[in-house]
């Protein structure tokens, strides 16, 4: 009885192993995103410095110079498939998704968009947890409960 019990201890340690290595690698892809927007959030900034423009560049103007079918694909799928008042007639509410939320984030300034999409992003791979000492989870020893 005392190995089976040991087995499925030590199978827990497996998972709580797989586990912190999957939140480090995650934390880690979060932390590499979030350096490239800070980067991009600057890189618009010093653009917006450099060309002394009377309006920043916006977001929306970003998106459709890069790449014009993605937005308009992007409206049309939140539009139809992802708005609840679209997808539910019954409740009788004209769309909200798109055009008052999505439109007022696209007419902000790219450098902004780009600083809140990195600041949000560190600030969910900062609730992961950190990698735990070894010892933490390999304990081995039957005696302690």
């Amino acid at each position: 009885m005392v190995p089976r019990l040991f087995k499925i201890k030590h199978y827990f340690c497996c998972i709580q192993i797989v586990n912190c290595t999957v939140c480090i690698m995650v934390r880690l892809v979060l932390n590499i995103f979030s350096v490239l927007f800070f980067l991009l959030s600057l890189w618009f900034f010093i653009t917006d410095q450099i060309q002394q423009k009377t309006n920043s560049m916006l977001f929306g103007e970003v998106w459709f110079n890069n790449s014009p079918n993605t937005l308009q694909l992007a409206e049309v799928i939140i539009d139809r498939y992802i708005d609840p008042c679209s997808l539910l007639t019954i409740l009788g509410c004209p769309s909200f998704l798109w055009h008052p939320t999505i439109s007022s984030v696209l007419l902000l300034p790219a450098s902004l968009v780009f600083l809140t999409a990195g600041v949000f992003m560190l600030i969910i791979s900062q609730w992961l947890p950190k990698k735990r000492s070894r010892r933490n989870v390999y304990s081995l020893d039957r005696n302690k409960r």
